[in-house]
């Protein structure tokens, strides 16, 4: 196995760095130490607030736990993440395959905690196909996925780690704001992508396809963003502009935003053996927004997961090729979960 080059960091100084975590960092801590101290106070009242709406589910209750072991698990990551430096050689040997397997454990847990909070107080779980794991495995493999919540951010993570694997994502730059993300999932040698710099944001992808091995995938969602049925015409119509033939091509797009193919071609191109995983889901639509959830908790909701491999070999060569094939693959995709919501 080779030892992991250092990711790539994101296209900001040390000193904007450290400017941002100086607001989120002590942020969060106070908000899980609020979350926490008040949970006496808190949690009758969310009770009876629930008893006298005659909502026996208590769904109130349940939303503020969920919020509540969020904020516990990212303060875990924050607290964690000065002692797993020092044990770094005070942040010199972060980018050695121990280190990384020390945040990436860490990143499981977090993972695994708040998966089995979303079954048991929110009523979201997984229902995925019976063979899966034949089509995620082995690596090296390029792993795309839809993006339609932020619950599903998670989830080619969840899928690889419960296998053994390690995941290496790349996350739009607006996730810094959360410290658990900015601290543990760089570390780990995931990368964040600025939205408004693409060569930047291609070089950054590449970085974590430099050198995947049988054991480690990286993984990307090709929307670049949350769907939104206002957002695909938005899309649609700025994609006419700079390509008409492709947006007809993709006008019959319902459920997904039209994929951007630079940074999966950059990967494609940095792992030259990589297969594709294609993860696909269906559910999380019904509940686009937090909010719109969390007014319908518990939802006893199944999320559909499926998972297809494509063998490099059926993966044409070539940006416009690729780029065709790539809208052939959200055509299918889209049609997929046409079908399971109805």
């Amino acid at each position: 196995m080779t030892t992991p080059t250092r990711a790539a960091s994101p296209p900001e100084s040390a000193a904007q760095r450290w400017k941002r975590r100086r607001v989120t960092i002590p942020t969060m801590l106070a908000a899980t130490a609020a979350a926490l101290l008040l949970a006496p106070i808190i949690v009758p009242v969310a009770v009876a607030w629930d008893v006298v709406r005659l909502r026996w589910s208590l769904p109130t209750v349940r939303v503020y736990l969920f919020i509540a072991q969020y904020l516990i698990n990212d303060t875990v990551e924050i607290l964690a993440a000065g002692p797993l430096w020092i044990m770094a050689g005070f942040g010199t040997t972060l980018d050695r395959s121990a280190s990384r397997r020390r945040h990436e454990r860490l990143q499981a847990w977090s993972i695994a905690v708040l998966a089995r909070r979303a079954d048991r107080l929110l009523g979201v779980r997984l229902d995925t196909d019976p063979d899966i794991d034949e089509a995620l495995t082995p690596g090296p493999a390029i792993v795309i996925c839809r993006h339609v919540s932020l619950f599903d951010a998670s989830l080619p993570a969840l899928l690889y780690q419960q296998l053994g694997y390690h995941t290496r994502v790349v996350i739009m730059a607006e996730l810094l704001a959360d410290p658990g993300f900015d601290l543990l999932y760089q570390r780990a040698g995931s990368v964040f992508i600025p939205r408004d710099n693409d060569a930047d944001a291609k070089h950054l992808a590449a970085t974590t396809g430099a050198d995947l091995d049988e054991r480690t995938v990286a993984v990307i969602f090709p929307e670049g963003r949350l769907f939104r049925p206002e957002i695909l015409v938005r899309s649609l119509e700025r994609l006419t502009e700079r390509d008409p033939g492709r947006a007809r091509r993709l006008a019959s797009l319902e459920h997904l935003l039209p994929p951007r193919p630079g940074g999966l071609n950059a990967l494609l191109d940095a792992a030259p053996t990589a297969d594709v995983v294609v993860i696909n889901h269906a559910g999380l639509d019904r509940y686009p927004t937090f909010a719109e959830m969390t007014r319908n908790v518990p939802i006893d909701l199944a999320i559909r997961v499926t998972a297809r491999r494509i063998e490099r070999q059926n993966i044409p060569n070539g940006i416009v090729a690729r780029t065709a094939w790539l809208d052939a693959l959200w055509l299918d995709m889209d049609e997929w979960i046409d079908e399971q919501l109805r």
